[in-house]
């Protein structure tokens, strides 16, 4: 999720970065600006945490979850919802981040598009990085043998994203496993709490 936010900010640091002193604060409070709606609207729709939490797999193949929650994130105006599931197997460990992106209105789907749009497919002496599909949505996939590390991005139209990543692990099929624990389909389809009403003049 802060890749997002880093991404998306980006492009107001170096427009700002003529200024002696930038103030990073007004920045952020244009951004959020942004990405809302027109004054006087409600907030936009987010699925509920607990909602998002559900969508987490109890398990994943020869992984026990350790942990599992979520929260709904805001700062400046714009609003996240995050689950997190951890899943261990000795020194082996797993984790998996669903991000309903919802909150961010049009820079949300913008900052998404853009990551999915994106293309590669470069291998190296101990790993590979990669563009795929996954469950029938475009997905990124990184290894490193050496390391044992991974991680596996996968983009879920223009609102949910899901961030699957591990540590000690025996081959990368480990982590592709623990994405298939899970339902992408219907994280993709999970509806929205009704938005939050406008505060009064």
């Amino acid at each position: 999720m802060a890749k997002i936010l880093i991404c998306a900010v980006a492009a107001m640091v170096a427009s700002a970065a003529w200024a002696q002193e930038p103030d990073l604060e007004a920045m952020m409070k244009a951004f959020a600006g942004a990405a809302q709606a027109q004054p006087g609207a409600s907030a936009p729709a987010m699925v509920s945490p607990k909602a998002l939490k559900e969508a987490l797999p109890q398990a994943v193949p020869g992984f026990e979850r350790v942990e599992a929650g979520s929260e709904k994130q805001s700062a400046f105006g714009i609003s996240t919802v995050i689950a997190t599931g951890v899943y261990e197997s000795g020194e082996k460990s797993i984790r998996i981040e669903l991000t309903d992106m919802g909150g961010m209105g049009g820079l949300g789907a913008m900052a998404m598009m853009g990551m999915a749009n994106n293309e590669v497919d470069k291998e190296t002496r101990t790993g590979f990085e990669r563009t795929t599909t996954v469950q029938g949505f475009k997905a990124v996939e990184t290894y490193d043998r050496v390391s044992k590390s991974g991680e596996v991005q996968v983009f879920l139209g223009s609102r949910f994203s899901v961030k699957v990543d591990g540590s000690e692990l025996a081959s990368f099929d480990e982590l592709s496993a623990a994405v298939a624990a899970l339902n992408l389909k219907a994280l993709s389809e999970l509806k929205p709490e009704a938005p939050a009403a406008a505060p009064a003049p």
